[in-house]
């Protein structure tokens, strides 16, 4: 049995891939593809926080889409491997690995792998050489990408330790039969992904990508921290070998062990600040559905009422008519009146001058 550093931690984890060789032996594990050549194409991402100030976020001081909480959370490394293909032949892909420990902001990733999609990618052709200066050929390409997620929590509590996402081309019109051909086109649009939740993993040794994995399992740790644990399975493959030799190694690293260290208080101090500040998200997206709520209310009730108002004016506006009406009536009602008033007085006088 053998001590090893527990690879969950982004520090063990960035040591252990930092060789070549094991990235190489563990990304073909994981894709299950021989892998001819693999590169870095650049340095790690990684996503630095500082600490929020959750009094001014209640005070409405600070906007909470603008607050970072602590150092390395999560970070991404990028290769670009040779892939030996099936079917023969060889093609160039770029490996998106990404990894974290807490639940992400979702978006992020997405910006980022649609960053990957915007850049051509520097491709290095070992063999071809170029005769005058006998240099290496780099060319410049969009490649397909393969997306691999290292997550130190749960998605769910029933979804599988290991997940793959894998695109099908389907003949839509022609009932649904499965198209063997590849396109460029196609191949550079869309992407497989790899899923693989650390705390669901429960292997038994019998493949190499369980053999790799085995060394993410959340067991047999040294003491009430998590930092160090015991590797009691029997080492019974090249790849596993190096990867432990790398794990031990860095168990081994005073400096790397006070850097883990650093890490844990990173990430429990950005768990009590995640989970301050998503209560305090919470309660003000409650306080705004409430207030919508309230609004939507009013706009009903004040609609309503608008309702209430023309329909009163299309009473006054009747009762005008009708009074208008009645004004006319009474007014002919009256000529006719000073009609009569008339005929009679003439009437009278004619009585007056037959009685004279």
């Amino acid at each position: 049995m053998m001590i090893i550093a527990n690879p969950i931690y982004d520090i063990v984890f960035k040591y252990l891939m930092s060789d070549l060789d094991v990235a190489k032996g563990v990304i073909a594990a994981i894709i299950d593809e021989e892998i001819l050549t693999l590169d870095f194409k650049s340095q790690e991402h990684v996503h630095k926080f500082k600490k929020a100030d959750l009094k001014a976020i209640k005070a409405g001081e600070e906007d909470e889409s603008d607050v970072d909480i602590k150092e390395l959370i999560y970070y991404h490394l990028d290769f670009i491997a040779k892939i030996k293909m099936k079917t023969g032949g060889c093609k160039n892909v770029l490996i998106e690995l990404q990894k974290t420990n807490l639940p992400p902001d979702i978006m992020r990733f997405r910006r980022y792998l649609g960053e990957q999609y915007k850049i051509e990618d520097e491709v290095v052709d070992e063999e071809a050489l170029v005769e005058e200066r006998k240099e290496r050929t780099v060319t410049r390409e969009g490649l397909p990408i393969i997306t691999i997620y290292f997550l130190g929590y749960k998605l769910s509590e029933t979804l599988p330790g290991v997940i793959k996402v894998n695109r099908e081309y389907i003949d839509v019109l022609g009932g649904g039969k499965i198209i063997e051909e590849r396109s460029d086109f196609i191949e550079c649009l869309t992407h497989n992904s790899y899923v693989i939740q650390v705390p669901s993993l429960h292997v038994e040794l019998k493949t190499k990508l369980e053999r790799v994995l085995s060394v993410f399992q959340q067991e047999n740790f040294i003491n009430e921290t998590s930092r160090l644990k015991k590797y009691g399975y029997k080492v019974s493959d090249a790849l596993l070998e190096m990867i432990l030799r790398q794990l031990q190694k860095a168990a081994g690293d005073a400096g790397l062990i006070k850097q883990l260290e650093e890490e844990e208080n990173a990430l429990h101090e950005y768990e009590y600040t995640y989970r301050a500040l998503a209560r305090e998200v919470r309660r003000k997206k409650k306080e705004l559905d409430m207030s919508k709520k309230e609004l939507d209310m009013n706009k009903k009730e004040l609609s309503k009422k608008d309702k209430e108002i023309d329909l009163h004016k299309k009473e006054l506006s009747k009762k005008d008519k009708e009074l208008d009406l009645h004004k006319k009536e009474l007014s002919k009602h009256k000529k006719d009146l000073d009609e009569n008033k008339r005929y009679i007085q003439e009437l009278e006088e004619r009585l007056r001058e037959k009685s004279l």
